[in-house]
């Protein structure tokens, strides 16, 4: 690996975790329930990848390149999910009630 393309991963890598956003749930119990609510984030327009963690009740989101996620479609796909959004933090802002777009 050359030092210029070390430097790439860095900036792709600091890039990817200032525009992650981070989902906290009142409710995930199990995996299923953490596989549905994965499923109806990744159908968002421009999500990249989610990770969700059943101990911290979270859902992590990265977009597509250099996409913007829409915090209202993020709190709807939970919706869509059947589970509660407690807070939504992101790169447009801090929710902790259902955003207006």
């Amino acid at each position: 690996m050359t030092a210029q393309s070390r430097v790439a991963n860095a900036a792709d890598a600091v890039g990817a975790s200032t525009t992650k956003t981070t989902i906290t749930l009142k409710v995930l119990t199990c995996e299923s329930c953490a596989k549905k609510v994965a499923a109806k984030l990744s159908e968002v327009p421009g999500v990249g990848s989610v990770k969700t963690d059943v101990k911290s009740n979270t859902a992590i989101v990265v977009p597509k390149g250099s996409a913007t996620l829409s915090p209202l479609q993020l709190w709807e796909a939970i919706e869509k999910a059947g589970k509660e959004t407690v807070k939504l933090e992101g790169p447009s802002g801090t929710f902790t009630s259902k955003p207006k777009q």
